[in-house]
């Protein structure tokens, strides 16, 4: 099937009819219609989820949790139920009382306080505390009620350590450390203390029980879910993992990105390896019949990986039958094209970056690079930025501090004899002139990095955005070298486009701020256009006067969606499509699961490649000889905290 991308820009031209890519477009979404079918034809079951006492609760899934981590229903969060166990007795909600056996009622409508009334007037539990922990003796002179120590359970003590060295990435060997034992054997003298192994144990335990409960929630989700992959090598272990993370929406509209594995991967990475370690993941999960895509970078390994994962996977269980499972990293290739167009000013940027080395290289160099700013009247806390050669976007931040600070260095090379790299006056011109034209792919690459929500349907905006910036730097360039940058980056571009594109050219259609007017509207603009890149202020102002006209004869579920008005787009204001789609989807029962499906699907690989500097601190130096299923468990038991802590389900 021709890519909607080619239908909507072709192939060298960046033009086509409107018609034609409306055609593809139905064709496209009847396949992903059928694709879906299985989300679609039946009703799943109501996912079955803890509670806080363990309990399996029915109706209370992903659709109780409200974006933001407000209250989700279920819960019991109240510091009441440690001392009670909620029962139903004769078909009515009760609470146990621990220590006594009462059983009380246990409506949301009646509160707790009955219930932390009766906690101060129980008999039993006084008679436990007094028994188990004698009121300790006051000191001469004090006056007040004796203070009685609560009940130490030494179970629950072992579990939050493991829980506290997980989040805040500890050693394991804290719990040996003699500070922390006299600590703790101060809070309560039966506390006894345990050692690494035993909290390894404990994590490990952990990690087991967790994973269990967020399989049984991926299983439940009605949603597809998108994989991105990433390999890392530790530093310090020279060892290769492979960090897979899953993507979806659940039942409130809320994107979720959770570690699902971090997996050792020896010996050879070839395709065929990554393969069977990603397919033994999925399976393992049972999430293989369930993925929308995979998004991997542009490394020649992953294209032959994705070759074997199609075999390997049932074409029937994939969108289009596997056609668009393969997402190329969105930022690695644009890493690619702009770092092929700046190669053409490599001196110009070769003596920014000498210049940013040479007066941040010492400590006296330091000193002189600020005094000399603030003579000059440069007082803001701005720093000089050294680039990583291999980011563009870090050379462009160094580029604009280099800017910032034109003047010191002109004045410096007055100074320091030993200084020879200060860039000419066209250098600092052509610099200036890049600051502004590449703001679209800075912007566009900051924005695809996001993890927290959907990028998918911002896709096709800011790659058609690049693609006239570049047409312009062909036809009108301020410059002979944007000329010339323009055309290299213009051919590493359509080398990638159709790489590019599969199923994210169609996301915008399901953000209702644009829907198909958004494709009409860069038709009309496909041309080279005059002025440079100013961001989205002129952008949104032009695109608000074309949707201005009549809606089109409404049809079918399709054609009123996008027959109806667009919602205002507001370049002050956050949108939050998945927002407007937990409300409005009633409507459109098809395409809200096609498009929480798509919506769903990441851009990039950001979500696994920032794993990596989490296990660059769980294998530090001094951690080398962490065995992987521990790293394994420690990095995954993090995901998930955290995102509990964002408001998710899986709870410690």
């Amino acid at each position: 099937m021709t890519t909607v991308l080619l239908a909507i820009l072709g192939e060298s031209e960046f033009r086509v009819e409107m018609t034609t890519f409306y055609f593809h477009f139905k064709i496209l979404l009847i396949g992903l219609i059928v694709g879906s079918t299985f989300n679609m034809s039946s009703s799943l079951p109501t996912p079955h989820l803890m509670d806080d006492e363990g309990n399996q609760t029915q109706g209370e899934s992903a659709a109780s949790v409200t974006h933001g981590g407000l209250r989700r229903k279920g819960r019991l969060r109240s510091i009441v139920w440690e001392h009670f166990e909620k029962k139903k007795i004769n078909g009515i909600d009760k609470a146990v009382c621990n220590y006594c056996k009462n059983a009380l009622v246990a409506r949301s409508s009646d509160g707790t306080k009955h219930l932390h009334d009766h906690l101060k007037t129980c008999q039993v539990k006084k008679e436990i505390e007094t028994t188990e922990f004698p009121p300790a003796k006051k000191a001469a002179g004090e006056k007040g009620k004796t203070a009685v120590e609560t009940h130490f359970d030494p179970d629950v003590t072992r579990r939050k350590m493991a829980r506290a060295i997980v989040m805040h990435e500890y050693p394991l060997s804290i719990v040996e450390h003699q500070g922390l034992r006299d600590v703790m054997s101060s809070l309560n003298q039966l506390w006894k203390p345990v050692s690494r192994n035993t909290i390894k144990k404990e994590i490990l335990d952990m990690y087991e029980c967790e994973r269990a409960k967020y399989i049984n929630v991926l299983e439940q989700t009605q949603g597809r879910i998108a994989i991105t992959t990433d390999m890392w090598t530790a530093e310090n272990q020279t060892k290769a993992y492979m960090a897979i993370t899953a993507h979806f929406i659940d039942d409130a509209w809320a994107l979720r990105s959770i570690l699902l594995s971090f997996l050792e991967v020896p010996g050879s990475h070839t395709g065929q390896v990554l393969c069977d370690k990603l397919m033994g993941s999925l399976l393992e999960l049972n999430i293989e019949r369930k993925l929308s895509s995979i998004t991997v970078d542009n490394a020649a390994t992953n294209d032959r990986m994705i070759d074997f994962m199609l075999l390997a996977l049932d074409k029937n269980d994939l969108i289009l039958g596997g056609q668009k499972l393969h997402v190329r990293c969105c930022a690695h290739i644009q890493n690619l094209i702009v770092k092929d167009g700046l190669s053409v000013i490599g001196d110009l940027i070769a003596n920014i970056r000498e210049s940013v080395i040479f007066w941040s290289g010492s400590t006296k160099r330091k000193s002189t690079f600020d005094e000399n700013a603030r003579k000059l009247g440069i007082t803001s806390g701005r720093k000089l930025v050294q680039d990583c050669p291999t980011r563009w976007n870090s050379t462009y931040l160094m580029i604009c501090s280099a800017l910032h600070y034109k003047n010191v260095f002109c004045r410096l090379k007055n100074i320091d004899g030993q200084y020879k790299c200060l860039p000419s006056e066209h250098d600092w011109q052509l610099a200036s002139a890049l600051e502004n034209d590449l703001k679209c792919f800075y912007d566009c690459t900051t924005l695809f990095s996001g993890t927290s929500y959907p990028t998918s349907n911002l896709f096709l905006r800011h790659v058609c955005d690049i693609r006239l910036c570049l047409n312009e730097w062909v036809s009108t360039p301020r410059y002979d070298e944007f000329r010339i940058m323009a055309q290299k980056m213009i051919e590493k571009f359509d080398k990638y486009w159709h790489d590019m594109s599969g199923i994210l050219s169609i996301a915008c259609i399901f953000d209702p701020r644009f829907k198909i007017r958004l494709v009409e509207y860069y038709f009309s603009h496909s041309m080279p256009s005059s002025g440079s890149y100013k961001g989205s202020t002129e952008w949104i102002l032009g695109f608000t006067s074309f949707v201005n006209v009549g809606n089109e004869e409404v049809k079918d579920e399709l054609d009123t969606y996008l027959g109806e008005k667009l919602v205002p787009f507001n370049v002050e204001e956050e949108f939050d499509v998945l927002a407007w789609w937990k409300v409005n989807g009633g409507n459109y029962p098809i395409l809200s699961q096609i498009a929480r499906d798509i919506l769903t699907i990441p851009v990039t690989t950001v979500a696994s490649e920032s794993a990596f500097s989490i296990g660059g601190r769980f294998v530090s130096p001094y951690r080398n000889r962490l065995h992987p299923s521990t790293l394994e468990a420690l990095m995954c038991s993090q995901s998930w905290i955290r995102a509990l802590c964002g408001g998710i389900w899986f709870a410690f």
